[in-house]
């Protein structure tokens, strides 16, 4: 009789360490945590998932990661533009080191390290990609950098590219208030479902090269992409 597919009792340890000290071990080293006992058929799930999305074997073909920006670059941007929106958020959120990420040699160095052996060339690929870009979806969508609009994101996410880092999000929140802080249930919930909502009526953001896009008016990138129709206001 075939094993069935089960979580490993080690990485139950550190998921519970998120979930009671989600600040403290995020959901960034959980990811890392996970693939070294994960069952071999949720990894090739995972895969199928991200395969069968319109557009990602186009995008995966290409492998394309931005050389970094700048904040002078993102000031030639004019007002309204994507380009112009990214440089405020990033200003007001502190986060101009992020403009300075070699997101290239970051992905080489994930390889090298070994931490991520089983992890599949193209899940690897949209992990680093997906950091890169991480901030465009805040403007994007209007999600602030705030607990509730990190959340709304990640639903976001998880609505349109079925991946284990954003699944994992959802999963230790849910966990975290159900056992441990059932106030914030409702805040936590309606982030969740409006961020699902949302990226499921929209087009789907992960396969833009958004150093394209800098120029273009955020308004005219939102009705290109489906995004003028916020469900609520998270």
């Amino acid at each position: 009789m075939t094993a069935q597919p089960h979580v490993d009792e080690a990485f139950v340890e550190k998921f519970m360490k998120s979930v009671n000290t989600p600040l403290d071990y995020g959901v960034y080293f959980l990811f890392h945590d996970w693939w070294d006992k994960a069952p071999q058929t949720a990894i090739d799930a995972y895969l199928d998932e991200l395969h069968g999305i319109p557009g990602a074997k186009e995008f995966l073909a290409e492998r394309f990661i931005a050389e970094p920006l700048s904040l002078e670059r993102l000031a030639e941007c004019a007002p309204g533009t994507l380009g112009q929106g990214y440089r405020q958020f990033i200003i007001d959120n502190n986060l101009e080191k992020n403009l300075g990420t070699n997101y290239r040699k970051f992905n080489e160095e994930l390889h090298a390290s070994g931490k991520l052996a089983r992890l599949p060339e193209d899940l690897s690929y949209m992990m680093v990609r997906g950091f890169q870009t991480h901030d465009f979806l805040h403007v994007a969508t209007g999600y602030e950098a705030t607990i509730p609009g990190e959340l709304a994101l990640a639903s976001f996410y998880l609505a349109q590219l079925r991946f284990p880092y954003h699944a994992m999000r959802v999963a230790v929140t849910t966990a975290h208030t159900a056992f441990l802080a059932p106030g914030f249930i409702v805040d936590s919930m309606d982030a969740f479902a409006d961020g699902w909502i949302y990226g499921r009526s929209s087009d789907n953001l992960n396969f833009v090269r958004w150093e394209d896009e800098l120029d273009t008016p955020l308004e005219v990138f939102r009705e290109r992409m489906n995004l003028s129709n916020r469900p609520l206001a998270a």
